[in-house]
C-alpha cells in the first residue's frame, strides 16, 4: 500500500475506458491520498463511523440509514395493540391520511361527494369522519356511555 502511494502506482491499476466524470473522481482521490503519509509496521485499522464501537454490523447500518428521518410515534402503539390486523391497519391510514375520503379523492380529481354524506355540512375528510361530524360524535357518546367512559366522546370545542 505505501509503495502505491508513494510513486502513485496505483494510478496505474486503473483499467478500461472510463468517462470523464469518473477520471475526475480518481482525481479528486489522488488529492486526498497526497498527503497521507503511512508507517512501515503499522497494520491497517478499519474503524467503523458509523457506530459507536467502530465495529461494522448491520444494525448500526440499518440505524445510519434512518438518521435524520421523522420519526413517527404513534406507530408503536398501532402495531403493538391487542386490535385485529385489519383495525391496526386502519389506524395506520388514518394516522398518515391515506383513507380515501373525499378530500383526497377530490385532490387525484376523481368523483367526490361535495360535503359530508352522514351530515351535508362540511366536506368530508378522515378527521370530520371520525370524530368531527354530529353523527359520528353522537356515535362515540352513545359507544363510550355503555361503558361508562362518556366524557372521553369527542367534543365539538377540540376539533
Amino acid at each position: 500500500m505505501s509503495e502505491a502511494l508513494s510513486n502513485a502506482s496505483w494510478v496505474e491499476d486503473i483499467q478500461g475506458a472510463i468517462s470523464v466524470e469518473a477520471l475526475v473522481e480518481f482525481l479528486k482521490i489522488w488529492d486526498l491520498l497526497i498527503p497521507v503519509q503511512l508507517q512501515e509496521g503499522t497494520p491497517d485499522k478499519h474503524i467503523w463511523r458509523l457506530s459507536t464501537t467502530g465495529e461494522y454490523s448491520a444494525k448500526s447500518t440499518y440505524d445510519a440509514l434512518f438518521q435524520g428521518a421523522t420519526f413517527f410515534g404513534p406507530a408503536h402503539r398501532i402495531w403493538k395493540s391487542w386490535a385485529p390486523p385489519k383495525c391496526r391497519f386502519f389506524m395506520w391510514l388514518v394516522a398518515h391520511n391515506r383513507c380515501w375520503t373525499a378530500d383526497r379523492l377530490a385532490r387525484r380529481g376523481l368523483p367526490h361527494p361535495a360535503r359530508c354524506p352522514l351530515c351535508d355540512q362540511e366536506e368530508e375528510n378522515i378527521q370530520h369522519l371520525l370524530v368531527g361530524c354530529v353523527f359520528t360524535r353522537q356515535f362515540w357518546f352513545s359507544l363510550l356511555r355503555r361503558f361508562g367512559l362518556s366524557p372521553l366522546a369527542p367534543q365539538p370545542c377540540f376539533l
